[in-house]
């Protein structure tokens, strides 16, 4: 009885260790142990136990891990950075651009980098992409 309750302590620290971090990462732990401490209600020796809880959190570990993180990035939907945002926004030059320049991004100045053709005065451009801490743009 002394190592059913050894596989279960280790099963519960385990879990409350992923729920401290979730990591998804030592619940899979708590599978091969509680399998481990049903071993060692059986009677089964202790070396067949740790032998058991090996591959048992080894297999789920294998197949779990992935799923399981699978699973919470479809549940939890990363929300966009604010110059993310930005991206796909169409403005009107207010200088010529060459090839860089400050523009005017929702009341901040940004840095852009042009990546095409100059654009002219009053000429409508696109905001691509992002490179570090600079825009970058492109004439429509």
């Amino acid at each position: 009885m002394g190592w059913v309750i050894v596989w279960l302590i280790i099963a519960i620290v385990a879990g409350a260790i992923d729920v401290l971090t979730s990591n998804f990462f030592f619940v899979l732990f708590s599978i091969g142990s509680i399998v481990a401490a049903i071993c060692a209600g059986l009677g089964v020796p202790f070396l067949y136990q740790i032998i058991v809880f090996s591959i048992i959190s080894l297999i789920a570990m294998i197949f779990g891990y992935p799923w399981l993180k699978k699973k919470y990035k479809m549940m939890h939907k990363r929300i966009p950075l604010m110059e993310e945002t930005y991206i796909g926004k169409i403005l009107i030059a207010e200088k010529d651009i060459e090839t860089k320049a400050q523009i005017k991004v929702g009341g901040e100045y940004w840095t852009a980098v042009n990546e095409g053709e100059k654009i002219t005065k009053n000429e409508k451009f696109e905001i691509t992409g992002i490179d570090g801490i600079k825009l970058k743009i492109k004439r429509i």
